[in-house]
């Protein structure tokens, strides 16, 4: 197995190479993540190295926020919520939209929606030059909906390790390297710096006019305070509640 820091100039290009046929991990400030081509191909390697349980969906890493919005249907979008440059204070968190119809159920969408994880820095430039290498690709059933889509590109995003774990998602480099060599995995991509809190990322879901937290992680309280008031979701579910008392 290959390791190289990320800011090693071989770095993105090995990054590139790798991809084309097999996943990576990437060490990310608050946990390690699998990446892998945004394809059939692709998925099929993470349920590999996963031994992926039934009823779980990839994420991605996006890369270009405009491009992951340009999948998303604007009429479940709240206002506050309907641009990029609006999105961009959800750094550092998992953002779930409605990419399809409901009903639509693939290894990367789930009843439609689906998510990506959005960072700064020298890992957003990372997803940004791996989105690029898949830009164009072939028709591909994990984006199937509307004729006028296209595929994303952004490269598909996992939790580093077995599926179900009780252990849960990786955060010391250790756990990483083993897991790496244990599922045949050839590169890893390590970054020294690391946030105060670790763990898998949050994950917000956004709707019309709701905004829901599906996954606890670190900064929570930080993100929930992005959403504004009237969108907030869990003070919806108090207030109605406080009603009916």
């Amino acid at each position: 197995m290959k390791r190289l820091d990320i800011r090693d100039p071989r770095a993105f290009d090995m990054a590139v190479e790798a991809l084309q046929s097999d996943a990576i991990v990437v060490q990310l400030p608050t946990v390690f993540v699998l990446l892998a081509a945004p394809t059939t191909r692709g998925a099929a390697q993470l349920d590999r190295a996963k031994a992926r349980l039934q009823g779980k969906n990839y994420g991605t890493a996006i890369g270009s926020l405009a491009r992951f919005l340009a999948q998303a249907d604007p009429a479940h979008l709240p206002a506050e919520f309907s641009t990029a440059q609006q999105f961009e204070r959800m750094t550092g968190s998992f953002i779930r939209l409605r990419f399809r119809e409901p009903g639509v159920h693939t290894p990367v969408m789930r009843d439609g929606s689906h998510q990506g994880v959005l960072l700064r820095g020298v890992h957003r430039e990372l997803f940004k030059r791996l989105e690029a290498a898949f830009l164009g690709g072939a028709p591909d059933p994990l984006w199937v909906g509307r004729e006028r889509d296209s595929n994303y590109a952004a490269p598909l995003c996992t939790s580093c390790n077995i599926s179900g774990d009780p252990q849960g998602s990786i955060t010391e480099l250790g756990r990483a390297l083993d897991f790496a060599r244990d599922r045949n995995v050839g590169l890893m991509i390590t970054c020294p710096d690391s946030a105060e809190q670790l763990g898998s990322y949050p994950i917000f879901g956004f709707e019309k006019h709701r905004v829901s937290v599906h996954r606890d992680g670190p900064y929570l309280a930080y993100f929930k305070q992005q959403i504004p008031r009237h969108l907030r979701a869990w003070e919806q579910a108090r207030e109605r509640s406080l009603e009916a008392a």
